[in-house]
Parts: structure tokens; sequence; C-alpha cells
């Protein structure tokens, strides 16, 4: 597997027509970004963790952006045996304000703020492992829509509160080993990238109803389904199971966006 560790700029964006193309939805779904990011140590104790690295990776496996980052408070522990990051690789890297500018403009793909907030429009999907605490990091807010995260998804989950790492998920569904030794955030992407599209191409045999109900993020499913506490404690199990619905949007309906 090619590693991002082996590219000598401190800095790769992908070619502007490549990084931005604004026919993605002419296949019928949105194309989609893979992230991760690599953390330093800050505070006194070094737990504080700070966005040092970070990595994107497009469907085909692309680097679409990579970067060191710099860290906006004094790093105590740069976890050299995790990250192989070190003082002089961070000491002339991006600003973080500007990492953030360079992704969101990956993401938003050309379209606008308020399309993208309201159904995404031409924005692509975001993939990660715990993308929220990447996103924290980076400080840095995403819609919810198009997120996809292989930690919260319930099907690739220990139970509905504990998550799998993304070795276990990598090596259980992929069929090989990551995170060995140093840890390779295009390595990672590339994981999270495959395990989300795995998922993305179950075959779920839905009726025609039930797919346009479903494809609006789950928004559908609540309006119909309006009851009050009282009708709700007259129900006996069976009718109750009947109006229940899962409270994760399955992605095979991402392929299923052109129906």
């Amino acid at each position: 597997m090619i590693s991002v560790s082996s590219i000598d700029s401190q800095v790769h964006i992908s070619d502007p027509v490549d990084g931005c193309n604004y026919d993605d939805w002419q296949q019928g779904r949105p194309k989609t970004i893979a992230l991760d990011c690599e953390m330093v140590g800050g505070g006194s104790d070094g737990s504080l963790d700070l966005c040092a690295r970070v990595c994107l990776v497009d469907e085909d496996e692309n680097l679409t952006f990579h970067s060191y980052v710099q860290p906006q408070i004094p790093v105590t522990d740069y976890r050299y045996e995790v990250t192989g990051l070190t003082e002089e690789q961070l000491r002339d890297a991006m600003p973080l304000k500007e990492v953030r500018e360079r992704i969101l403009e990956i993401l938003y793909n050309g379209e606008s703020i308020g399309k993208v907030r309201l159904d995404g429009g031409k924005a692509r999907l975001l993939v990660g492992h715990d993308i929220e605490h990447d996103l924290d990091c980076l400080r840095m807010n995403y819609p919810d829509h198009l997120l996809r995260d292989t930690a919260k998804y319930g099907p690739l989950m220990r139970t509905n509160l504990v998550s799998h790492s993304l070795k276990y998920l990598t090596r259980k569904y992929l069929g090989y080993d990551i995170q060995c030794g140093l840890h390779d955030p295009y390595e990672d992407c590339v994981s999270v990238m495959r395990i989300y599209k795995r998922m993305r191409a179950q075959d779920h045999q839905l009726e025609g109803a039930k797919v346009s109900a479903l494809l609006d993020d789950g928004q559908n499913l609540l309006r119909n389904f309006e009851f009050s506490n009282k009708e709700l404690e007259k129900m006996s199990p069976d009718e109750l199971y009947e109006i229940s619905r899962s409270n994760y949007r399955c992605w095979c309906l991402d392929s299923k966006r052109a129906l």
C-alpha cells in the first residue's frame, strides 16, 4: 500500500479539476471524501489532543489533500511512537485556519453554504472513524447529514454505545492489518473508505415508497407517526414495533439517491 509518509513536501493538494468536480451528482449520488487526523499532545500532561497532520482521500484512494498542521498551543508530547512526528516537521506547518479552509473548499465542492446545510447539493459526503473528534480538533463544523462515521454506524458497532477500533474493523471486513507501527493517516483513510464503500454496496431490497420516505435522512419517518403519549401507552408491543424505526440511516441509501 502507498504510504503518505513517502511524500516529500509538507503539503499536497490535488489538481483543482480533480479536486472539485462539479459533475459528481451526474452519477446519482455525491462523491465521498475520507478524512483522518494525527494528534500530538498539549497541556501539562500531554493529554490534550492537537491536530498535527491531516489527510484526505477520495473514493478512488487518490490523495486529495495532505498537510502537517501548526499546533495552536505548545506541544508537550509528540507521541512519536504512534505519530512519528517531530518538532522540525511542525515548525513551518500550515496554520490550522488555512488547513480548515482548504478542507472545506474540497468538501463544499463549489456549493453554497445554505444549500450544503439544507440538503447537501453538490457537497461531498465525509467519512471517517470517530469523525466528530477529528472535526473538533480541526475546529470545523460540517452538517450531520453529510457525515458517515464508521465508529458510530450501528451495524459496525460492538454495542449500541461501544465502538470497535478501526484496526479491528479493517481486520474483520477487509482482511488485513493496519496501525502495526507508526500510524499512517493515508492508510487509515483508505481503510475507512473501503469499509464505507462495502457497507454502501449492500443491496437491501426496498419498495419504491419506502425508498422515497427514507432518502431525506430520516426526516420523513417522523412525519407519518405522530402520536400522543396516551395513544402510545395504549398500544400493544406488536403495535409499537410496527411504528418503530431504526435510529440510524442505512448507508446503502447513499447509492440510491438517483431513485
